[in-house]
């Protein structure tokens, strides 16, 4: 089925690095095999490289997506570079409005940048700020590092969390007036401001059906807009812009792709519901323990069989472009291949991103 909205431009396709620190790889092991994988990224010809950010567990060693987006420029040529995203409660936001103009420079006006409030009990914990606190320091710091970016003369900010007195900052951004901006949207008020804004945003497929945590998505976001008074036009044209990661595994058969991924898969699966469910419920917030409860006896009933039919995208190029193209028929503009989770050998997955780039891409450039 082509839903309306559906891609008729070419997709863009990008590589996702969380640096997963599995017990069997030093941790200088995993930083330097992702390194590697973002030159294979410009080498077999995908249009991007995405970061995250993680702090203080297994679940990725993506402290600081700055640090990295300024040796991808440097390691790299051609594709741009993003963010997915920075989370803006452990941030100042004037330093991450100085370090992201710097990169800016760096890449040639080839950074793109996401903003995330957040969602990890153990990150809030760590930085020492209240989890409930995230959207109003989400707020104020999308203020600050705009004005930052922007402001030719000193600027002046008074908020709750951040005050900034008479300051001008530089440098400004290569990109004029500043790099694309995105949110990643874990939930529909996210999406509703997001889109409020006039910003593309990047979702995540992890579990669930993934075709209809999509096709919600985008609803929302097209209500949101609509409300917002934009118009179609301005609608379609944010959608080419809309960012859904995905774990993505390509080998030459389905059986063969199942096999080797599911170990890694279900590494993968057990480490994040570590990382988004507080070891004590009881002790979160009041207002966060619903959620984390709910969140919990979600979690508890994903099973391979259910991963492998609904969410993730393994299996042979046919099978995996099957699964793309229902992404392209909801509206997706960009895919974010996440495809050396869990650990994976390195040279299944350099083969995989090969399959993908030669056999997979194609498909969706025309």
């Amino acid at each position: 089925m082509v839903y309306p909205y559906a891609m008729t431009t070419p997709m863009r396709f990008g590589t996702f690095f969380f640096f997963q620190a599995v017990p069997w790889l030093r941790h200088d092991e995993v930083v330097h095999r992702e390194l590697e994988q973002m030159e294979w990224t410009e080498e077999l010809g995908f249009d991007q490289i995405w970061l995250t950010e993680h702090h203080f567990i297994d679940y990725g060693l993506a402290v600081d997506p700055g640090t990295l987006a300024a040796v991808a420029a440097s390691r790299t040529q051609r594709v741009r570079i993003g963010l997915a995203a920075a989370i803006l409660p452990f941030h100042h936001p004037l330093r991450l409005a100085e370090q992201t103009a710097l990169v800016d420079i760096v890449s040639r006006g080839r950074l793109e940048v996401g903003f995330g409030r957040g969602n990890r009990p153990a990150e809030f914990r760590g930085y020492n700020v209240p989890q409930q606190e995230n959207r109003d320091r989400f707020e104020e710091a999308v203020e600050i590092i705009t004005q930052a970016w922007t402001e030719t003369e000193p600027f002046s900010y008074e908020g709750r969390f951040f005050t900034v007195r008479n300051t001008r900052v530089m440098p400004k951004p290569f990109q004029k007036p500043h790099p694309p901006v995105y949110q990643v949207c874990g939930s529909k008020e996210s999406i509703e401001g997001t889109a409020a804004r006039g910003w593309p945003m990047l979702n995540s497929v992890l579990r669930g059906n993934a075709e209809q945590q999509l096709l919600t998505n985008r609803e929302a976001y097209v209500a949101a807009a609509r409300k917002a008074g934009r118009s179609e036009d301005d609608i379609a044209g944010l959608l080419t812009r809309w960012g859904v990661s995905r774990q993505i595994y390509v080998a030459p058969t389905d059986a063969q792709a199942l096999a080797e991924s599911k170990d890694a898969e279900l590494w993968y699966q057990e480490s994040f519901r570590r990382f988004v469910i507080p070891d004590r419920i009881e002790e979160a917030h009041p207002s966060l323990q619903p959620h984390f409860r709910q969140l919990a006896e979600r979690l508890a009933k994903v099973n391979w069989e259910d991963l492998v039919r609904e969410t993730v995208a393994f299996g042979s190029p046919d099978t995996v472009a099957r699964k793309i193209e229902a992404m392209r028929a909801t509206g997706v503009g960009h895919v974010l291949c996440w495809m050396n989770f869990g650990g994976l050998p390195q040279d299944k997955i350099r083969r995989s991103m090969e399959l993908f780039a030669r056999e997979v891409m194609p498909h969706f450039r025309r």
